[in-house]
């Protein structure tokens, strides 16, 4: 099991992947909301410290839905199955946006300002998804690596989250797991990259995905 931490400058910041998680879809705020998002990353982004924790594990398919990975059955579904043709290990990770920058964001959402809240909030998706990048950056795999993948979308049940943490130390990187399988501080992933030497790296497939509500969604 590895663990790494790091953290960034506003400057690094990357706001076309926060317009996305605005749900802004191609586009740009207006200079408003551009000039806010700048004033909430410069408080907040200097108090982040993003974690990652992972272990390399065998993996396999069981079928067009079920996995193993290091020894527990997972119920992927069919569509997060459709990518794993060729999977012989997997990385299985958390990582978190952190402790630091959840106390900044109750610190604005005290403030009761609904828009700054909401930037705030999708500053903390895009840090947790840095967190992962950071993470796929450091296995150094120029092929046979897919996308990531987590517990609670394209069709994979939430509460598998749970067989999914026994897999780690207790509260790996401060996060913890509640009854209903959702991560604190809340601005965490969790997931696996699947690895093999004639896996193929594809996609996420939307049109055949039935969560709307997700913020990479990509329109067929």
């Amino acid at each position: 099991m590895k663990a790494s931490g790091f953290s960034i400058t506003p400057e690094e910041f990357n706001y076309d992947d926060l317009w996305l998680a605005m749900g802004c879809k191609g586009s740009v705020p207006d200079a408003g909301i551009r000039s806010l998002a700048e004033e909430i990353a410069n408080e907040i982004i200097p108090a982040a410290r993003m974690q990652y924790m992972y272990s390399i594990v065998e993996a396999s398919k069981l079928s067009s839905k079920e996995v193993l990975l290091g020894g527990v059955r997972f119920g992927v579904g069919p569509v997060i199955g459709s990518y794993l043709q060729g999977m012989t290990d997997a990385c299985v990770f958390v990582a978190t946006a952190g402790l630091e920058f959840n106390a900044k964001v109750a610190e604005i959402r005290s403030r009761g300002d609904i828009a700054a809240d909401f930037i705030a909030d999708s500053i903390g998706s895009v840090l947790a998804e840095l967190a992962v990048s950071r993470l796929e950056e450091e296995l150094g795999l120029e092929s046979g690596l897919s996308l990531s993948y987590s517990p609670g979308y394209c069709g994979w049940d939430v509460r598998e989250q749970q067989k999914f943490f026994t897999m780690f130390p207790p509260q790996p990187c401060g996060i913890s797991l509640s009854e209903s399988s959702l991560m604190s501080p809340e601005k965490s992933i969790s997931g696996f990259f699947a690895i093999g030497e004639h896996l193929v790296r594809q996609p996420y497939h939307c049109h055949i995905c039935n969560n709307k509500q997700c913020y990479k969604r990509k329109d067929a």
